[in-house]
């Protein structure tokens, strides 16, 4: 009896030192059978890579490879022309990852390795169709106006433009313009009529087109250089670099000038603030100049503000609602008075490339460069001075034309040139 206790015992140890050999938390060399699990979650164009965390001695990091093929099962990670780093983590106790697709390919295959000691524990390989759109032509510039469901962009390879439906992805409109190098576009709807203001900052001119047909309209041509223009109803307010009148407000329908003032000079943006009297800021580097605006469009009265923001961005990668504007290179938020109430990133290393609000006004939605990275930030400022970062996904190296936000998704539109051409792209993010 005694005997075969004993020989059972030992079977039931063996058995246990078997099953804990093989468990992650103390690895075996992982051969030709893949001893981790990746898991894949796909929401829009966001991928969620996730594992169960290898808790061993002797642990160096996760490694995420990526390929548009199949990647194969290897000892270690093989890295060439068609498979490539994803992330490196250095972290056991981080097991997830959101990724968003940096090949801008329609498949996509992920496999996952964890080095341990001197060895690499790997996953099977999984491929997903990735959700995007990808077309011809370096449309790095577009305008976009809430409640239309397309976006109006330029091409400056092809010097045209187009009108997108952006939802289900066609192409509706495009015209040749030769007059146009380096647009900003505006798209505004005033009693019924929706048309497409472009306008270069130099030289400076400004043309105006029906929408969505890019019918040209009008045009004004500038003395000096046009830094900013933003419309409402019936007016259109410039900042110009012109010695007498280096503010204007003209007629939407004629350009006609209504009303100007002389005032600023040098780099600036336009902030508009809906009331009575509509308030108009001038911002510059180094100073504001505040404007007071009757019904007809008429200067009533002008405050300057000493009080600036550095490194002003061109006026389409700004913010502006009722309450704020958001701009410059730290995304510094702008109140009515002039008042800088706080910034997007504090980080003098960072860039704000693009700012814009979610359809409730209570969050900001940024392009932040790093120069290591490009990441897309959700930040909430209801309760400002106090702003406070929601969610941040990396974003592909690329140059970004516009943030189009809806009340669940993000539509970010942008220029790569990974296949050796200029294609514009389309990713999809949840907020």
């Amino acid at each position: 009896m005694d005997s075969l206790r004993i020989k059972t015992g030992l079977i039931l140890l063996w058995g246990l030192f078997f099953l804990n050999a093989c468990n992650l938390d103390n690895p075996v060399n992982s051969g030709n059978d893949p001893a981790l699990t990746l898991h894949a979650e796909q929401n829009l164009s966001l991928v969620t890579l996730s594992w169960d965390p290898v808790l061993v001695t002797g642990f160096k990091e996760y490694i995420i490879l990526q390929s548009t093929t199949d990647i194969p099962n290897t000892p270690e990670p093989v890295i060439n022309a068609e498979t490539t780093v994803l992330k490196r983590i250095d972290n056991r106790n981080i097991h997830s990852v959101e990724v968003s697709n940096t090949l801008f390919a329609a498949h996509l295959c992920y496999k996952l390795y964890t080095s341990v000691d001197e060895r690499f524990l790997y996953s099977s390989t999984i491929c997903l169709d990735q959700d995007f759109t990808l077309f011809n032509g370096f449309n790095d510039r577009a305008g976009h106006e809430a409640g239309l469901d397309k976006v109006v962009m330029f091409d400056r390879i092809n010097a045209r433009l187009s009108v997108l439906d952006y939802k289900n992805e066609i192409i509706d409109w495009t015209l040749s313009d030769n007059v146009l190098s380096f647009p900003i576009i505006e798209v505004s709807t005033f009693e019924g009529t929706t048309n497409v203001y472009a306008y270069d900052q130099s030289p400076p001119r400004l043309r105006k087109y029906k929408f969505p047909e890019l019918l040209a309209l009008n045009s004004k041509d500038f003395g000096n250089v046009l830094f900013a223009m933003r419309t409402y109803k019936q007016f259109i307010f410039a900042s110009v670099d012109d010695f007498s009148k280096t503010f204007q407000v003209l007629n939407r329908s004629n350009f006609n000038t209504v009303s100007s003032s002389s005032g600023m000079s040098g780099n600036r943006n336009i902030a508009l603030f809906e009331g009575d009297p509509l308030i108009v800021i001038e911002i510059g580097e180094n100073f504001m100049i505040r404007y007071s605006i009757d019904a007809t469009g008429k200067i009533i009265q002008t405050e300057p503000i000493s009080a600036g923001v550095s490194q002003l961005s061109t006026e389409n990668t700004t913010a502006n609602n009722d309450a704020y504007f958001i701009g410059g290179r730290a995304g510094n938020i702008v109140n009515r008075n002039g008042e800088i109430l706080g910034a997007i990133t504090s980080n003098v290393n960072f860039a704000n490339l693009l700012n814009r609000f979610s359809r409730d006004n209570t969050k900001v939605i940024s392009i932040i460069n790093s120069n290591v990275k490009t990441t897309l930030e959700i930040n909430d400022i209801s309760s400002l001075p106090v702003i406070t970062r929601i969610q941040s996904f990396d974003l592909p190296p690329a140059t970004y034309a516009d943030i189009i936000v809806e009340d669940h998704i993000m539509y970010v539109i942008g220029v790569t040139f990974a296949s050796g051409q200029a294609q514009t792209f389309i990713l999809k993010y949840p907020i």
